[in-house]
């Protein structure tokens, strides 16, 4: 796979992410897809830091490697919500740590754990009430799964869901008809 696989895999994954309607998006790649992975990766670089998007490694294996692509500043303002900073802390995070440290910190558990902790929606943007109903009823008994388990209000992230089906849609779509992947990435 080369340059257009790797931009339709990020639009159809984080359309959302890429025009500004969410903080961050979490995806993981087979490196072995790609030609050379790391040069391709880093050829987005200059695109990515003018549109205000950072990459972080959380994990990488001889095989995989799974990124973090996020907004900074959206996502520090997201983790700093009253609600967010209390189940961090309930996690086991310093809740008042800056954004970098919060990420190390999310990094070092994946790599011990082997697994996603529970309360890696918090770094996805997803609502804290849902990630908290998550962890306390083990990923059962929600009212809704879609792109996150809603245990909250049902209606709002229906709205949410319907939003973010329709922006990745029109982004990949505008992608497939010959768009530039770098005019369709907002700066936030």
């Amino acid at each position: 796979m080369g340059k257009q696989a790797f931009e339709h895999l990020l639009g159809f994954h984080g359309a959302p992410l890429l025009v500004g309607m969410k903080p961050a998006v979490l995806l993981s790649f087979r490196k072995d897809r790609f030609e050379d992975f790391d040069a391709l990766l880093a050829s987005y670089a200059p695109c990515f830091h003018c549109k205000g998007i950072t990459v972080r490694r959380l994990a990488e294996g001889e095989v995989y490697v799974l990124l973090l692509f996020y907004r900074a500043r959206a996502l520090a303002r997201f983790l700093k919500q009253p609600q967010a900073r209390a189940l961090l802390g309930r996690c086991g995070y310093d809740g008042t740590a800056p954004l970098d440290a919060l990420l190390a910190e999310l990094a070092r558990r994946i790599e011990r754990q082997k697994t996603f902790p529970h309360e890696i929606g918090l770094f996805l943007g997803y609502p804290p009430g849902d990630v908290a109903g998550f962890i306390e009823h083990r990923g059962q008994r929600f009212a809704l799964s879609g792109y996150w388990k809603v245990y909250g209000d049902e209606a709002a992230a229906r709205a949410l869901f319907a939003r973010y089906a329709a922006c990745t849609e029109e982004f990949c779509g505008k992608l497939m008809a010959g768009q530039r992947f770098e005019d369709l990435v907002v700066a936030v």
